[in-house]
């Protein structure tokens, strides 16, 4: 698995077990699947994103991979719905589930196991650049930036707020909050040029 290091690598957490596993994301990834490995180790495996808000009826196939694998299909929650064992070449195995991850045979998984999953594609990060161009910030994972004019009319309003005591206040901060993140949430994606550099 070392020439897909790269991209969408994960950690999960099953049976007892961690795994370092391929996320296959991707029609492509899911396709290749394990096909043309020699081998696994045992502490490595591949999750296959099938459909992410329910479990639905899928179907694997062993083609071109010379060992045994345990297919774990789990539900949109991570929780073991089944395991199945595939042998080299079988054609069909067949299960109902959100994701189905492939490690080596006889792992002990069982039915009712939860899976803790660390997802690194998610580990992103966002930079917050100067006007020279420097980073002032990098933000990790879901954090919002609320501008500064937003920023004081927050601040107004929550001391308003906690000094009346009075439901009307915290609801005018409320809804002022809301206001801010909705729109974030609709407005369009900007993108700032960073300046070009002065020759020397």
């Amino acid at each position: 698995m070392e020439a897909r290091k790269s991209k969408n690598i994960g950690t999960i957490k099953l049976g007892g077990q961690e795994y370092d596993i391929f996320i296959a994301k991707s029609e492509s990834d899911k396709k290749q699947g394990l096909q043309h490995f020699k081998s696994l180790p045992k502490d490595e495996g591949m999750l296959f994103v099938i459909n992410e808000s329910n479990p639905v009826e899928t179907l694997f196939h062993m083609h071109n991979v010379p060992f045994p694998l345990d297919m774990i299909f789990m539900d949109d929650e991570f929780k073991v719905l089944d395991v199945k064992r595939g042998n080299p070449e079988d054609d069909k195995i067949e299960g109902i589930a959100s994701y189905v991850l492939e490690v080596n045979a006889d792992s002990g998984i069982k039915i009712g196991d939860e899976a803790d999953l660390e997802d690194d594609d998610d580990d992103y990060v966002m930079k917050v650049l100067a006007p020279d161009s420097s980073v002032q910030m990098a933000l990790k994972g879901g954090e919002r930036i609320v501008s500064r004019k937003e920023t004081k009319v927050l601040i107004k309003k929550a001391l308003k707020a906690n000094e009346s005591k009075e439901d009307k206040d915290y609801k005018a901060l409320g809804k002022y909050i809301f206001k801010v993140l909705k729109g974030q949430d609709s407005r369009e994606p900007e993108y700032v040029d960073a300046p070009e550099k002065k020759e020397e």
